[in-house]
């Protein structure tokens, strides 16, 4: 994605359709304009003229909607519930989780739950990336040897060489877990306490964008089988397991990022169980939901 937007009024009309599409419940003015980091008076701006035009609807509590219109060109949204399973494992873990669809060339954001513990602003609904190592590493076990080399002709040489290792682990145990490379994890605390004290409200979309990829580009290495198993304290910077659709496919994946610089083994078997486990649980909404 580029990193400043040719027209940010129409991205901000894009960025509030999104979000609503992707919700499994009606969301406030206010809770539109936090989620996205805009002004309330420019989400109720932009509210108005699509309920006008049928492409939203507010319900008797307030709370904004798809409408009629644009129900036709989206389909149904996601299952009702999604958000709250979303919750349920920010809530459990204190730490924020985001939940994304996995195309064959990005990585579209559908939801995002901050956490207590830390909040990182900044992955707002709609936020798209280019599907490249290792991103979308927990869904691409399941996907086709197309697929598959394609991501991989994505990675770095270094990369390329634990990758095949990376997707028999994935399989295996069900999640991709990471961690800063190197040395970087206090880089890595510092970069994301900066972003947290900032404000996704103050950050201009293209500074957001630059800080978004350092973040991850100092975070992106993968646990190893051993490092996995081991009793040692290490760092971890993010866990994501794939969900499946109604036909099987690991079309999502849901993320969890403590973004911790240290974490014991006890720590991070409890991560990986949570976000197991909600991956199970948002395979059953979506599945419940297209089946319902």
């Amino acid at each position: 994605m580029p990193d400043r937007s040719a027209s940010p009024p129409t991205r901000r009309v894009v960025d509030i359709v999104s979000l609503l599409a992707t919700s499994g419940e009606p969301i406030s003015v206010a809770g539109i304009a936090e989620r996205l980091g805009i002004a309330r008076a420019t989400a109720t701006a932009i509210l108005t003229e699509l309920d006008a035009a049928g492409w939203v609807v507010r319900d008797p509590a307030r709370g904004y909607g798809v409408g009629p219109a644009l129900a036709g060109l989206h389909g149904a949204a996601l299952p009702r519930g999604v958000g709250d399973i979303l919750g349920a494992l920010a809530a459990r873990t204190g730490y924020g989780a985001t939940f994304s669809r996995i195309e064959p060339d990005r990585l579209t954001v559908l939801d995002v739950r901050h956490g207590s513990d830390r909040v990182v602003p900044g992955i707002p609904v709609g936020h798209r990336i280019p599907l490249q190592f290792p991103a979308g590493a927990s869904v691409m076990p399941w996907r086709s040897a197309s697929e598959q080399n394609t991501w991989l002709g994505t990675a770095t040489d270094t990369d390329r060489r634990i990758a095949g290792a990376l997707l028999a682990l994935v399989r295996d145990r069900g999640v991709a877990v990471f961690r800063p490379r190197a040395d970087d994890a206090g880089m890595v605390d510092l970069l994301a306490d900066l972003l947290g004290a900032v404000g996704s409200e103050l950050l201009q979309p293209h500074l957001r964008t630059r800080a978004l990829r350092q973040l991850a580009a100092l975070t992106s290495r993968p646990f190893s089988r051993a490092e996995l198993d081991s009793d040692e304290v290490l760092p971890l910077s993010y866990l994501a397991a794939p969900v499946f659709d109604a036909n099987g496919s690991a079309a999502y994946e849901v993320q969890l990022g403590p973004l911790r610089t240290a974490t014991t083994r006890r720590e991070r078997d409890d991560f990986i169980e949570a976000t197991r486990a909600t991956a199970r649980d948002l395979t059953a909404a979506l599945t419940a939901g297209r089946n319902g």
